[in-house]
């Protein structure tokens, strides 16, 4: 489509490709507190944009076990170009986890209430 066509006035000046074209990205409703502490931002105006969102932190939606599993689980999104259009990639990716990092987590259970 034709970028003027989406352009919007805001203060009698348009508003940006680049703010037009931000997505909202998230783990949980942003009705819960976990959707709220789980949704970061990205733009598809610009290619090879990357956030990673851990399902780890969906403390109300999983119980302890299944959130020590979820630990060496990311959600990566990159934003790639096929063609004139731009593509959010989604992957589920493993890594591995570290001794300090099930302190970390633990402790952030347990201290968050």
């Amino acid at each position: 489509d034709q970028p003027y066509r989406g352009i919007k006035r805001a203060g009698g000046r348009a508003t940006s490709l680049e703010q037009l074209l931000r997505i909202k990205v998230g783990l949980a409703p942003l009705s819960s507190i976990d959707g709220i502490e789980s949704t970061k931002v990205i733009s598809l105006s610009r290619v090879g944009a990357n956030l990673r969102l851990k399902p780890a932190k969906l403390r109300s939606y999983f119980d302890e076990d299944t959130i020590v599993d979820l630990m060496s689980v990311n959600v990566q999104c990159v934003v790639s170009s096929d063609g004139p259009t731009r593509v959010l990639s989604v992957s589920i990716m493993e890594r591995d986890i570290t001794a300090s990092t099930v302190i970390k987590n633990s402790v952030r259970m347990h201290t968050s209430g």
